[in-house]
């Protein structure tokens, strides 16, 4: 059976990796961005052939993925919808829930399946894309209740042939999810990161460079990022405050127990990770975005 054909739209770190692993995997794949000469360039990469003519092109797609922010993810989907009745549509955004509710019609008829590979990088750009970015990652695929099994099928299809492994969620509890295991870590990291002035600089080093690697993340991705998935965010904010308060009660009282408890909460959400996360430390920087 030929594989199929692939259009992928945004040929950032995303779209252009995951260009480059589809078409080392032998899947033929058409690139557009908007700016032609990204398209160009990802197409002297050797990461497919690069397109102009949209209607024609997804005409011949099987898929189309949709590698913009997530803030005109939905919108996108739905121009190039209108352009041809063929392909299926799926995106690589990481908050889920905003985006299948607006093409739940689509859904609904087999032409799009949202999903997020786990992958990415506090660097962006084409320049920064790399084949293996979806190895072994975590791919969620997010199909709401009747969306057609074959759409869903073909989706998760593309993800195997890059490597990820699977994971079905529904978008809610998708967003939920990640606001504890990427969107909070990304907001600590960034405040740990803003409070270093010019006296706390120097004396940095292993602890602070792990702890704030991705806060030096693309701000206009992030606020895009954040804004979208804020309900689920605010809510874990509010926990998380709580269990800071904790922290501060228990310093202002000296007591040395409740300080040990509240640290070993700690260890133990990191012993969890550990045991969940298949990569070993010189390749954490496949799990930044989103």
């Amino acid at each position: 059976m030929a594989p199929p054909t692939v259009l992928i739209t945004s040929l950032g770190l995303m779209g252009g990796s995951l260009a480059a692993a589809l078409t080392r995997a032998g899947w033929p794949v058409l690139l557009h961005h908007r700016r032609p000469e990204v398209a160009m360039q990802a197409e002297e990469l050797g990461y497919g052939r690069q397109v102009t003519d949209l209607p024609t092109s997804l005409a011949r797609a099987d898929l189309c993925v949709v590698c913009t922010p997530v803030g005109i993810i939905a919108d996108t989907v739905r121009t190039l919808a209108a352009l041809s009745p063929r392909p299926v549509f799926t995106d690589v955004g990481s908050v889920k829930g905003s985006v299948c509710a607006a093409l739940a019609d689509l859904g609904a008829a087999g032409r799009f399946v949202g999903s997020h590979p786990m992958a990415g990088s506090h660097l962006q750009g084409l320049v920064h894309a790399k084949a293996n970015l979806y190895h072994d990652c975590l791919t969620v695929v997010t199909p709401l209740p009747g969306t057609p099994e074959p759409a869903v099928a073909l989706v998760e299809r593309l993800w195997q042939t890059v490597g990820s492994r699977l994971c079905r969620l529904a978008p809610v509890i998708h967003d939920d999810a990640v606001a504890t295991a990427s969107h909070l870590p990304h907001i600590l990291s960034a405040t740990a990161a803003a409070g270093l002035d010019q006296t706390a600089a120097p004396l940095a080093s292993s602890g602070f460079r792990d702890t704030t690697r991705v806060a030096a993340g693309s701000p206009d991705l992030w606020a895009d990022i954040l804004l979208h998935n804020r309900d689920a965010i605010r809510q874990r904010l509010t926990a998380d405050l709580a269990h800071l308060g904790a922290l501060d009660a228990a310093l202002a009282k000296g007591d040395v127990a409740a300080l040990r408890a509240w640290l070993e909460l700690g260890r133990e959400g990191r012993l969890r990770f550990e045991r969940h996360y298949p990569l070993g430390d010189d390749e954490a920087d496949n799990n930044d975005e989103g």
